[in-house]
């Protein structure tokens, strides 16, 4: 049974079956959190200056009606995690549901206390409220009090003259008045105990509340599931959406609501981290209410499978969750791999994105589109284009690829499917309590279970230093996993899925990562791996960026035209060549991705009208495609500098290669920065934007003048700024400010 914010206020009242019962109590007591969450219950539900939400509220805290669906278990998928996130941010929505949860169990086990009142007791009522109106409700005769009345509501003038009719007639309409809205009451709340008799209430009787838990250490850093997103997630959840729906993993029936897979999808893939400041989680939305048969008492449950998880390690002594059923033993070491019939399923390809795969039957050399709802194959090799977000499904996790990310799929010896990031991102979650997924970032190896309700993250970025020479560059990979809004379980394994050996320094061998925490790897000191301390999520995790309509047509341009093809790389040249720019800009950075940089570098350096680039699209095509080209390894490096040499003008690929790798402190010191400044009055386009890009990174110039020079204005309107950039160089400005000036640049 999860441990939710609805299954702890069923702890809480003992209503659970003896067995959930003790499970819950075992997690309960692993989970600080959850410890405080049930104590702040307990003293919000008590406290009797806490205000409540208003009868006639709107809105998702303050409607009742959500209080009462998401007490009666049939509130929907989609409102429930927001609901429930309510709750743990609000004293005052928590302590209402805890409140009318509490009565409703009290209800549940002795109905006899909404029995309406008897004939005498209505007499007595009735009684009570005339003696109560006539005397003003402190005992004094009823005119002094009136009297007094008068004067505190004229604010002390002359009384008015006395109207109106004799204190009797008043008293019996207002003593029949609250006898009527009483006897309404009590119809009302026996019509609605008769219709929760017959949906299922999940109460146990005679079960005794939990102790009251004890206090959570002050320093604890695990964190309750909070949410989009894509959702990067709910990184809610941002709710993102474009994505496919995802499976409902086995789970004990409820009571009352069959779960179902969603109907709506995350954008696309996990639900970005909603609000802002936190990590999204992805939920089921329930179904309609079915009657199901009868059972006895003991065999109710409160449903506990659709809504925010409360994360806690397993309690000592407390079995390890199952491995998921790949179709191969499961053991330490890990067995031989299984035989072909016995494989688990290839995963499949959502419906969001556009990816290609490439084709190994002629050796590796073809790429070739993967469209929606293809099967992959045992091994993968996969490149994601610009402003692409496919998504992939293998046994039941879910993979997120991001744009200009090439990655790998395969399994472990075990039958484990693994995920290799090459260079790029991705966002990984499953709806299966078992799910299991190896990673391969750099050095960072492992296989990853816990939570994965809420999306993870994983990333490979390869900074190259600016210099002049390539073969000076040393190129870093850094990895880093990204826990997202819940704690994950973290192995450390060899590429295979077998134990890792030597496991990597700094972190232990099986770690459990916080919420918000992160797994970071540098190739500085490729044999240790550290633990940050929990932070904000990125920004790429939390949910899907949503790129500008030109860009998603874009995207969909380039997926139609490549649909069906047996190979891709002639229909991108023939793309290349588009009317439209920004077809034009993908197809050349997706050639990029697959090591072929002519229509690339021709794209850069167009100068006439109709084919240059304007400076915003020519800036987006630089960053995204050329420090990845100089820094993916020595064969694209050379690659683009071929393509560069191929096509520059006479006498200025040197200059212009220069420009691209940048500048070192040495470099600028030793005359690169008076290249640069004469650079920025160069006749040619691409040496304009270059030398202007380069120079803006190094001196970060503020206010006016850092938009004062365009490369693409005539040269009259240069002239002010190239006066000013002249100026810098004079006084030997032209160098980078303290921490820039070792930061190294970095491929997207």
């Amino acid at each position: 049974m999860r441990l939710t914010v609805r299954t702890l206020l069923a702890w809480m009242d003992g209503v659970l079956g003896p067995d959930d019962q003790r499970e819950l109590a075992a997690k309960v007591e692993a989970s600080p959190v959850a410890q405080k969450l049930a104590e702040r219950a307990r003293i919000a539900a008590d406290k009797p200056g806490l205000s409540a939400p208003q009868v006639d509220g709107r809105g998702l805290a303050d409607d009742p009606n959500t209080a009462a669906e998401f007490l009666d278990n049939v509130l929907e998928g989609t409102r429930l995690e927001a609901f429930e996130r309510v709750c743990v941010e609000s004293d005052m929505v928590l302590g209402e549901v805890a409140a009318c949860h509490a009565i409703l169990t009290e209800l549940n086990r002795n109905p006899n206390v909404v029995e309406p009142p008897d004939a005498a007791a209505r007499r007595r009522l009735l009684d009570a409220v005339s003696k109560h109106v006539a005397t003003g409700g402190d005992g004094s005769e009823g005119p002094r009090n009136e009297s007094v009345s008068r004067i505190e509501i004229t604010d002390g003038r002359a009384p008015p003259t006395r109207r109106g009719r004799p204190p009797a007639v008043a008293a019996w309409a207002a003593a029949i008045t609250a006898l009527s809205l009483l006897i309404a009451l009590a119809g009302v709340l026996m019509w609605s105990l008769s219709r929760g008799s017959r949906r299922p209430h999940a109460v146990a009787a005679g079960v005794s509340p939990p102790a009251r838990p004890v206090a959570p250490p002050a320093a604890d850093q695990a964190s309750i599931d909070q949410g989009a997103s894509p959702a990067e997630p709910r990184e809610p959840p941002v709710v993102p959406a474009d994505s496919s729906p995802m499976k409902k993993p086995e789970d004990p029936a409820p009571a009352a609501v069959v779960p179902h897979a969603p109907d709506r999808a995350p954008a696309p893939g996990p639900p970005p981290e909603a609000p802002a400041q936190r990590d999204a989680a992805t939920v089921d939305a329930p179904a309609a209410t079915v009657e199901p048969p009868a059972r006895p008492p003991e065999a109710r449950r409160v449903p506990h499978g659709d809504a925010l998880a409360i994360v806690a390690p397993p309690p000592a002594g407390a079995p390890m969750p199952a491995m998921p059923d790949t179709g191969a033993p499961a053991a330490t070491p890990a067995p031989p791999l299984p035989p072909a019939e016995s494989k688990p399923a290839p995963g499949v390809v959502g419906p969001a994105g556009f990816l290609l795969r490439r084709l190994a039957a002629d050796g590796g050399g073809r790429w070739a589109p993967l469209v929606e709802g293809a099967a992959l194959g045992p091994t993968e090799d996969l490149v994601v284009p610009p402003w692409c977000h496919p998504l992939l499904t293998i046994d039941g996790v879910s993979i997120r690829l991001e744009p200009n990310t090439r990655a790998t799929i395969g399994r472990d010896i075990d039958g484990t499917p693994r995920l290799e990031i090459v260079f790029g991102r991705a966002v990984v979650w499953s709806e299966a309590a078992d799910a299991r997924l190896g990673i391969t970032a750099g050095g960072l190896v492992g296989v990853l279970t816990g939570e994965l309700r809420a999306p993870a993250g994983v990333e490979l970025s390869l900074h190259r230093p600016p210099g002049t020479h390539q073969d000076a560059t040393v190129v870093r990979r850094l990895a880093q996993f990204s826990a997202g809004s819940t704690q994950k379980v973290w192995r450390q394994t060899a590429p295979d899925g077998s134990p890792a050996s030597p496991p990597l320094s700094g972190i232990e061998p099986e770690v459990v990562v916080a919420a918000r925490a992160a797994i970071m790897w540098d190739d500085a000191d490729p044999a240790a791996a550290r633990l940050g301390p929990p932070s904000d999520s990125p920004a790429w995790l939390r949910g899907v960026a949503s790129e500008d309509r030109i860009q998603r047509e874009a995207a969909r341009a380039l997926a139609r035209r490549l649909a069906g093809a047996d190979e891709v790389v002639e229909g991108l040249h023939a793309m290349a060549a588009d009317r439209r720019a920004e077809n034009r800009l993908i197809a050349a950075a997706t050639l990029a991705l697959l090591g072929e940089y002519g229509d690339l570098v021709a794209l850069l350096f167009a100068e006439s009208p109709g084919e240059a680039l304007t400076e915003g699209q020519w800036t987006t095509l630089e960053a995204m495609t050329v420090p990845l080209a100089l820094a993916r390894g020595d064969n694209a490096a050379k690659a683009f500098a071929a393509a560069l040499e191929a096509r520059a003008p006479a006498g200025r690929a040197p200059v212009i290669l220069d420009l691209a790798r940048g500048f070192s402190e040495a470099d600028l010191a030793a005359g690169g920065d008076a290249t640069l400044v004469e650079s920025i009055a160069d006749e040619h386009l691409v040496v304009r934007r270059y030398a202007s890009r380069r120079l803006a990174e190094i001196v970060q110039p503020e206010g006016r003048q850092r938009a004062a020079y365009r490369a693409d204005h005539p040269p009259k309107l240069r002239d002010e700024a190239m006066t000013w950039w002249r100026a810098r160089l004079e006084q030997g400005q032209i160098r980078r400010r303290g921490d820039a000036a070792e930061s190294p640049a970095t491929a997207p």
